[in-house]
């Protein structure tokens, strides 16, 4: 795949912290404990990511591909 884009809400984020543990730099918590992303840091891999997102338990980690939000 092409084009991901990873966003998080962070409404629903609850900083379980299994995102920061599986990408460390490229997740990470702000000063509220919410997980952000940086986009400057090393991205994963496309199924990385994904699997990032899927083990998210409040689902706030979301995927586009060329602006279409994938159903993970």
């Amino acid at each position: 795949m092409s084009g991901l884009q990873v966003w998080i809400e962070q409404d629903e984020c609850v900083s379980a912290g299994r995102c920061t543990a599986a990408a460390p730099g490229f997740f990470a918590f702000d000063s509220d404990e919410l997980a952000t992303v940086d986009t400057t840091a090393t991205r994963p891999d496309d199924e990385a990511l994904i699997r990032i997102a899927r083990a998210c338990p409040n689902r706030a980690i979301h995927i586009t591909n060329d602006g279409v939000e994938l159903d993970i």
